[in-house]
C-alpha cells in the first residue's frame, strides 16, 4: 500500500513538473546559425555555405507545444559549373563562378517539445525572405576580375516563400535558461524567386520567464 502511494505521488509530481516547464512560458532566444546552401542563379543551381543569426520569441499555450516568430540574417556564398557571359563592349569570358547571398528572413511557426530538463523538439514553420545575389565574378585563374565588369550581370534581390523543418535537443540549465542545438532544411517554394535551400545546424540559449498577462 505504502508503495502504490509512493508511486502515485511520483507520478503526480512528475506531472506537476511538465506543466511547469512549459504552459504559459514565454521565451526569446538567440541563435547561431550554419550550413549547406545551394542557390539558385539564371543558368543553374550552385552550392556553397552560409552562415548568420537568429532571434525567435516564443509563446506556449500547453505542456506540449510553444507557437513562435523568428528572424533571421544570413551572409554566404555559392559556386557554380563553367558559364559563358557576353558583356555590353567587352570581349566574351567562359569559367566557373561563385555569386554572394545576403537573406533576411520572417517565419512563424509552432514548437512540439516533449521533455521538461532533457527537451527533445520538433519545429515546423513558414515564412518569406528577402536574398541579394551578388554579381556573379568569374574565375579567371590568376586575375579575377570583378563580378560586374567581367560577366555584365548585375546584383538581383529576390523574394522566396519558405518551409521550415527542425529537429532538435535542448537542456534546461535552470528555471529561467534552457541551451540546445537543432538541425534542419529551409526549402523555398518552387516557382516563387530561384532556388534557395540551406541545410543547418543551429545552436542557441533561450531566457525563460511567466508573463503577468
Amino acid at each position: 500500500m505504502i508503495r502504490a502511494d509512493l508511486c502515485a505521488f511520483a507520478i503526480a509530481t512528475a506531472a506537476a513538473g511538465t506543466a511547469h516547464a512549459d504552459r504559459r512560458e514565454a521565451s526569446l532566444h538567440a541563435h547561431a546559425v550554419g550550413g549547406a546552401l545551394t542557390l539558385g542563379d539564371a543558368r543553374r543551381d550552385g552550392t556553397g555555405l552560409a552562415s548568420g543569426i537568429a532571434a525567435r520569441a516564443s509563446y506556449a499555450t500547453s505542456n506540449a507545444f510553444q507557437y513562435d516568430a523568428q528572424l533571421t540574417l544570413l551572409a554566404g556564398r555559392a559556386s557554380f559549373a563553367r558559364a559563358s557571359f557576353m558583356p555590353a563592349g567587352r570581349p566574351p569570358v567562359s569559367g566557373s563562378f561563385t555569386r554572394s547571398a545576403q537573406a533576411s528572413r520572417l517565419d512563424a511557426g509552432a514548437t512540439l517539445r516533449l521533455g521538461v530538463q532533457w527537451i527533445p523538439t520538433l519545429r515546423v514553420a513558414a515564412g518569406a525572405q528577402l536574398v541579394r545575389r551578388g554579381a556573379p565574378t568569374v574565375d579567371l585563374g590568376a586575375a579575377t576580375a570583378d563580378g560586374e565588369e567581367a560577366t555584365g550581370v548585375a546584383a538581383t534581390l529576390d523574394l522566396n516563400l519558405v518551409g521550415i523543418a527542425t529537429v532538435g535537443l535542448d537542456y534546461r540549465v535552470n528555471r529561467r535558461l534552457i541551451v540546445g542545438a537543432a538541425a534542419g532544411v529551409v526549402q523555398a517554394v518552387p516557382g516563387v524567386g530561384p532556388t534557395w535551400r540551406t541545410l543547418d545546424v543551429t545552436l542557441h540559449a533561450a531566457y525563460y520567464w511567466y508573463p503577468r498577462w
